[in-house]
């Protein structure tokens, strides 16, 4: 659509998804927890996930992840365009 984020963010039609944020939860365990038989506590980190060869449920998961983001960034994209 001619006003969709996308759009105005110039994404066009053929664009290729090379990379993209995504988030994971991983559990933080300090060795003091890990001593007294703690489990920790979820962490979440945020990285660039690569795109390239992956199936498009897993581009899918990862860009969905960035829900995750307890900082709430934008979701960044990196782009190829074939002219």
């Amino acid at each position: 659509a001619e006003e969709s984020n996308g759009a105005v963010a110039g994404v066009k039609v053929g664009d290729i998804v090379r990379a993209c944020t995504a988030c994971q939860v991983s559990m933080e365990m300090p060795t003091w927890q890990l001593m007294a038989g703690g489990i920790g506590r979820p962490k979440t980190s945020r990285m660039m996930f690569s795109t390239d060869g992956r199936p498009f449920e897993e581009v899918m998961d990862a860009l969905v992840s960035n829900q995750m983001d307890p900082s709430g960034r934008p979701v960044w994209l990196v782009l190829e365009r074939i002219e």
